[in-house]
């Protein structure tokens, strides 16, 4: 039986998910990264081909940003790793406010049951890091709400 910790990696990896819960990590863990200053003005949306898409609040804000973009990507490296994210581009469009928590606005499925619930916790519970362990039981969730095929 191999452990939780390596079986997870390799498990998201094997469904080419890793990316995507890169990408997923980054956006819940935007508002600590920039400060909520920023937060307040500008909300990341995506990665697509290694570029983070950011919608800014004004194009004031465009303009700072793009002068901070060095120093961003210097502060998003650590997070994710440079082969994540290797440039940052600002578009201009509405900014909901940033969630106090830093946490992804929650599922609009259907509860799931206790069993599956108790699963999902069983199955995140020995991993180390916080926002992984929360990511992943997001991702748990919204794939056991989701209907699968032949029910």
């Amino acid at each position: 039986m191999r452990p939780t910790e390596t079986l997870i990696p390799s498990l998201f990896a094997s469904f080419g998910l890793t990316a995507k819960l890169d990408e997923h990590r980054l956006i819940a863990a935007w508002p600590r990264i920039v400060g909520p200053q920023i937060a307040a003005h500008a909300a990341p949306q995506e990665v697509r081909g290694k570029t983070l898409w950011v919608v800014v609040d004004s194009s004031t804000w465009l303009h700072q940003l793009t002068l901070l973009k060095p120093l961003l990507l210097a502060k998003l490296g650590p997070h994710v790793g440079k082969a994540v994210v290797r440039d940052v581009r600002f578009v201009i469009g509405e900014v909901s406010a940033p969630a106090d928590t830093g946490a992804a606005p929650p599922l609009s499925a259907a509860p799931l049951t206790p069993e599956d619930e108790a699963a999902v916790d069983q199955a995140v519970s020995a991993l180390p890091d916080a926002d992984l362990r929360e990511s992943l039981a997001r991702l748990l969730r919204r794939a056991a709400a989701k209907p699968r095929r032949g029910r």
